[in-house]
């Protein structure tokens, strides 16, 4: 017991010394992410904190540079600057960064990542903010999230589980793959289900009444559940629709 308490101890030490640190004094306006991958999570505080796990020994003292405008000002291979309202972040090192963003709910967020060779997943979690994503080869993942939400991919999945209180619009399109969407049962909403290669599926406990007025058709579905409220689109050209129940 001892040895594995001691194990722990070193363990969380390590991890304290390994993690670097930047904060801004921010807790409102727009934060706009331009990186390979990226983890954000809301929490209560007055401050955007980055951090890293990744560290390189010998790097000490040094930064990150390369040919782009950009200038590594934080120590974590990332570029940070105010201008106005809104926090520009961009990407200096060329590397997977495990780049991790701590935010107040009143923050906007904007991502948008065109990366190839290093591009990884994008992840928010946790958040009442706004949320705005483009991206051509992240697979991105947003669980606890609250919404408006508008996730465009185009090579990659995408998965959201939103909770309540929901706020709309919810725009989630993937072009070549697939789009699921987690949501509570009892949501009232206007949906707009369609995909031109692929099959609409949907929980059998969501009970989607079809519009009467639209023509019927195998790709496309627009409706209301729970007699409509918020407007949800989900579409793809070329994967699947997943409709799920939140657990």
């Amino acid at each position: 017991m001892k040895k594995h308490f001691i194990t722990l101890v070193f363990s969380l030490f390590v991890n304290l010394v390994l993690a670097q640190e930047y904060k801004i004094n921010k807790a409102n306006g727009k934060l706009m992410i331009s990186l390979s991958a990226v983890t954000v999570e809301g929490y209560e505080g007055k401050q955007i904190i980055f951090s890293s796990l990744t560290k390189d020994a010998r790097a000490r003292g040094l930064h990150a540079i390369n040919g782009s405008a950009y200038t590594d000002n934080t120590g974590l291979g990332i570029s940070v600057v105010e201008k106005g309202s809104t926090v520009e972040v961009n990407q200096v090192a060329y590397n997977d960064l495990n780049i991790k963003i701590l935010v107040p709910k009143n923050v906007i967020l904007s991502f948008v990542g065109h990366a190839i060779a290093t591009a990884g997943p994008v992840k928010f979690r946790n958040l009442q903010n706004e949320i705005e994503i483009s991206a051509d080869h992240n697979p991105v993942s947003l669980e606890n999230v609250s919404g408006p939400i508008i996730v465009r991919t185009l090579y990659e999945p995408i998965e959201v589980k939103l909770t309540s209180p929901i706020k709309g619009p919810i725009s989630i399109v993937s072009i070549y793959s697939t789009v699921e969407l987690s949501v509570p049962v009892d949501i009232k909403a206007n949906v707009k289900l369609s995909s031109s290669h692929g099959e609409l599926l949907a929980a059998p406990e969501i009970k989607i009444v079809r519009d009467s007025a639209a023509p019927g058709s195998l790709t496309e579905l627009n409706g209301k559940i729970n007699g409509g409220g918020i407007d949800i689109k989900l579409s793809s050209a070329y994967g699947q629709i997943y409709l799920r129940r939140s657990p």
